[in-house]
């Protein structure tokens, strides 16, 4: 398994790159994700993107905290955000950045017992786009530093993401991808160590087009998520309820339904046990119980 870490600012494209990238390693027959995490969602704020990629199954979800790769998106981050932080000794850094950083960079590697790739992205995107934008160029030194897949298989993800504007980004990310120079051994172990847990899904990832958009309305209700709940059950006492359905209107995933009385009934097979029927019923009808009560 191969986990990358992508850190850029708000408005370069880091969470496209990890997107785009996930659909050409899908594509390849392998597993993959692409998602981001958000601080304040403003234009130059710091943004944190997230790639993961196996040749087998994995059930992981959540941020990854000790990167094989770490990737900056802009060179000034490493002063203000820790950008290795729970990075693995042997990974690799890879960095937008210009020749005359190339000194500093290899000797902060070398305090940091990592590699290094180094592409002058940003030179590359407003030469090749004429805008700062270096998500394709960055694609193009992560697949030069990884080989996490095939570049020619970021072909079609980005002709769909750009349309008519998708040859200039292709060619943005053969550039880097021919541009970045890569200081000591960049290869990863792509071998997953463990599963921590298996939870089969409705449909293979082969079965989905590439993208996730909902292509059937109100297939939602086949995913029954109450086996997600761990916390208990919410208990309605119809004797203190006013059938005021706020417990109908907050559940978050429409665990209550109308009967023909005007009191509302909870189904155990959506409901993950938030409780939020129980804080905000007015009347306090609504208590959580253990699932065998």
């Amino acid at each position: 398994m191969i986990e990358i870490r992508i850190h850029g600012r708000g408005g370069q494209g880091g969470v496209t790159a990890a997107e785009l990238l996930a659909q050409a390693a899908i594509s390849e027959g392998n597993y993959a994700q692409g998602f981001p995490s958000f601080g304040p969602e403003r234009r130059g704020a710091p943004v944190t993107a997230y790639i993961r990629m196996s040749t087998e199954k994995f059930h992981l979800r959540e941020p990854i905290d000790s990167p094989d790769v770490v990737v900056v998106m802009d060179a000034s981050l490493i002063d203000m955000v820790n950008v290795f932080e729970g990075m693995k000794a042997g990974g690799t850094l890879i960095i937008n950045a210009s020749d005359n950083m190339t000194a500093r960079l290899q000797e902060i590697a070398t305090g940091q017992s990592i590699n290094l790739a180094r592409v002058d992205a940003s030179a590359i995107a407003l030469e090749v786009l004429g805008v700062p934008i270096t998500n394709t160029a960055i694609i193009g030194a992560i697949v030069k530093a990884t080989g996490m897949c095939d570049i020619s298989s970021l072909e079609q993800p980005i002709e769909k993401r750009f349309g008519r504007l998708a040859p200039k980004n292709s060619a943005a990310m053969q550039e880097a991808f021919a541009k970045t120079t890569i200081f000591g051994d960049a290869s990863v172990d792509n071998t997953v160590e463990e599963e921590p847990y298996s939870i089969d899904a409705l449909y293979s990832y082969k079965d989905l087009e590439i993208g996730a958009e909902i292509t059937e309305p109100g297939s939602s209700e086949k995913f029954e998520t109450g086996n997600w709940r761990t916390s208990g059950k919410p208990v309605t006492d119809f004797e203190k309820c006013i059938q005021c359905g706020f417990c109908w209107l907050l559940c978050p995933d429409i665990a209550y339904s109308k009967n023909d009385e005007g009191y509302y009934n909870w189904d155990g097979r959506y409901c993950k046990g938030c409780a939020i029927c129980v804080v905000e019923c007015p009347k306090n009808a609504i208590e959580m119980r253990g699932e065998m009560s």
